[in-house]
């Protein structure tokens, strides 16, 4: 008896199908589907809503919470000169916590079914659909859960006093990079920095996927090795 192969149907809700690939997925996922037309996730229409975000919404929520961050340690007695050193460490940390998810986290191998769905919705629809304008961008929602574990943390390692700067700094470095992710993949950058990151990007997109991860600067995969054999072989 012959077990017909399971096959995603891209005109339904995929969020709950893409599980079903099991050991399939792997491949399914990294096999881009170039479209401006993003696809249906959920059939509920409440759900649907809450994974679309558009990109002006990122610095719009978050750049006057980083504001009142930093205003805050300022009026807890630090100068405005060490606070902007705060939050320029911050940013720096921001670039090590972004490469650190992209590479460990958001490209992690799945084969079963709520594993392979819980990719998807993290990361395997961007690979999917890379220029899916609404997916680019992480949900506020998501972004505000997150927050309370990251903010304990720094807190755990700092002042009360020092805190506020330094998560205010990793916020302001998460901006930054949805703003640089979504412009590497809609803007058309004429001039480098950003037509450099721009190609080195989509090559992580299109050519070489399991290396290339940093999205605003390729520095951790320089330490890590993780650069594309063109980057490697071009310094040597």
């Amino acid at each position: 008896m012959v077990v017909q192969e399971f096959t995603v149907d891209l005109n339904k809700p995929l969020v709950f199908q893409v599980g079903h690939l099991e050991e399939r997925y792997q491949e399914w996922v990294h096999q881009p589907i170039v479209s401006k037309e993003g696809p249906r996730f959920f059939g509920n229409d409440v759900l649907e809503f809450l994974t679309r975000t558009k990109w002006w919404a990122v610095p719009t929520i978050w750049l006057p919470v980083v504001c009142c961050l930093l205003v805050k340690s300022i009026l807890m007695g630090h100068t405005v000169q060490d606070v902007a050193m705060m939050a320029l460490f911050g940013i720096f940390i921001w670039t090590l916590i972004e490469y650190t998810l992209h590479r460990f986290l958001f490209h992690i191998e799945t084969k079963t079914y709520w594993w392979n769905t819980a990719h998807y919705l993290l990361h395997g629809c961007h690979h999917k659909h890379p220029m899916d304008s609404l997916r680019l961008v992480f949900p506020p929602t998501a972004t505000a859960i997150l927050c309370f574990p990251f903010w304990n943390l720094v807190a755990f390692f700092a002042t009360p006093s020092t805190t506020p700067a330094l998560f205010g700094g990793g916020l302001l470095g998460y901006v930054m990079y949805d703003c640089t992710h979504y412009y590497l993949h809609h803007g058309q950058p004429s001039k480098d920095p950003a037509k450099h990151l721009k190609r080195y990007h989509l090559n992580h997109h299109f050519r070489i996927q399991d290396k290339g991860f940093g999205i605003t600067s390729s520095l951790w995969d320089a330490v890590f090795g993780t650069l594309p054999p063109s980057m490697t072989s071009g310094k040597n």
